[in-house]
């Protein structure tokens, strides 16, 4: 058939493919156009507000085997299959992806229950039949009309390809999770007048934000059962005042934040009974340092817990709600939803 006339028709040209590659296309087009008339049987029944049917699941996840490209497959992880390499992948998971993959990987948490689709369970035979070539690319590109963003900008292709070892390391839906996963002891609670001296391995010191307790307010906020003060450093309140991050310009190095949660409580004593700070929950710490933390968007995370039996800060851990880290990136993924913003959730209140 000429190709005028097959574009005419509406057909796509192929006649510059031969062989395997061909053949290799033509699948992929049958299938896309399979994936089209599935989606018209099922869109009446699909809805955001219910779980996902079978049919639904298995239709998402053929979708994202098409959208991977043949080129992905030609691509060979060139990380030896270490403990260490493994180990490493561990990391960077805990870091940019168990907020809502789960600390487990298997996308059980509040975040990737409640993604339409729900975040995947990397340990599934689905997750697990792609190569480490697939997975690179699908960490680094994303998946449209999922929760799957693109990496690119943020996992380094070294870290990309530790993530594949570590996800093909994981034990199968069956199993028990890894002893690693989750401490089964938490990690030792360290008096409160001595909280500078904690520092999260891999990740930010305490002492770094020595003095946070008299720093400006920036805003407050009440979310659930916690109510919270965002405080800044100089740094970070100068930034804000010259109109960062509306001004399209990124905080400078060196700009501080601080979010004091508190468990909320309603004062009855008080007129209209408003909700206010009962006992401290946990502190977060965000810092700026382009290139300390390069490959978190320039910021760096921490967040330190109270105990509840002795009121001493710990270390968030994994055990925690989101589970934390033991790195500097705990809350990266998160910020992600305000890349435009410098990662920055928090507007300058009103004075």
């Amino acid at each position: 058939m000429p190709e005028l006339t097959r574009k005419s028709m509406g057909l796509p040209w192929i006649g510059g493919l031969r062989g395997s590659n061909r053949s290799v296309a033509i699948k992929h087009k049958l299938i896309l156009g399979a994936i089209s008339a599935i989606v018209g049987a099922l869109l009446q029944g699909c809805s955001a507000g219910k779980p996902p049917s079978q049919g639904e699941t298995s239709l998402a996840n053929a979708a994202k085997d098409v959208t991977i490209p043949l080129e992905a497959g030609k691509m060979s992880n060139p990380l030896p299959e270490t403990d260490e390499i493994v180990s490493q992948g561990h990391e960077i998971f805990l870091g940019s992806c168990a907020q809502c993959h789960g600390a487990d990987a298997r996308g059980d948490s509040d975040l990737g229950r409640n993604m339409t689709p729900p975040a995947m369970d990397l340990s599934s035979a689905h997750v697990q039949h792609w190569s480490d070539a697939e997975l690179f690319w699908i960490i680094q590109n994303g998946v449209r009309l999922t929760g799957m963003p693109a990496w690119k900008s943020s996992i380094s292709d070294n870290d990309t390809w530790k993530l594949a070892r570590f996800i093909h390391k994981l034990p199968g839906p069956n199993a028990a999770p890894a002893t690693t996963s989750v401490p089964s002891q938490p990690p030792p609670v360290i008096s409160a007048q001595d909280k500078y001296t904690l520092k999260i391995p891999n990740g930010l010191a305490f002492s770094e934000f020595r003095g946070y307790e008299t720093w400006p307010v920036i805003a407050v906020s009440h979310n659930g059962a916690a109510v919270a003060a965002i405080l800044g450093n100089p740094a970070m309140i100068n930034a804000y005042k010259a109109g960062i991050p509306g001004n399209g310009k990124p905080f400078p190095d060196g700009s501080k934040m601080v979010k004091v949660h508190w468990n909320a409580k309603v004062d009855t004593a008080q007129p209209g009974a408003p909700t206010v700070p009962g006992t401290q929950h946990d502190v977060d710490l965000m810092v700026k340092d382009s290139k300390r933390f390069a490959d978190s968007g320039g910021w760096g995370y921490g967040v330190f817990e109270i105990d509840p039996a002795s009121g001493n800060f710990r270390l968030g851990n994994l055990g925690d709600k989101p589970p934390q880290g033991t790195d500097a990136k705990c809350g990266f993924a998160c910020h992600t939803a305000v890349k435009t913003k410098d990662y920055v959730f928090t507007a300058y209140g009103q004075r």
